[in-house]
């Protein structure tokens, strides 16, 4: 599987040393579920772990079971109780692209 260019410089940006082993477990998890391949649940993913393998893990396998959890963590704020949920995010778009024009 090849990433987009957006989603492979913030890995190198965010992973440092660790982009190549970030990139491998990344692939290894979309080969075994088909439905993670989609480039929003990529950044999604990417972008909650910050740049750490053991959240990029723990976020694969919450995407696993249901991918609207990462998306809903990593696009909207406001999740709190008695908060009001508000999109702030589009990762259809690149990450650059990402928080301009954010239509819920």
């Amino acid at each position: 599987m090849t990433f987009k260019d957006d989603i492979n410089s913030k890995i190198q940006t965010d992973f440092g040393q660790n982009a190549n082993k970030a990139t491998t477990i990344l692939i290894d998890a979309i080969n075994k579920v088909d439905y993670l391949k989609t480039d929003r649940v990529i950044r999604c993913i990417i972008f909650l772990a910050k740049g750490d393998l053991t959240d990029l893990e723990r976020y694969i396998e919450t995407a696993t079971f249901d991918t609207r959890d990462v998306m809903l963590w990593a696009e909207y704020e406001g999740l709190k109780e008695n908060e009001n949920p508000k999109r702030v995010r589009d990762f259809n778009k690149t990450f650059t692209e990402s928080s301009k024009d954010v239509n819920e």
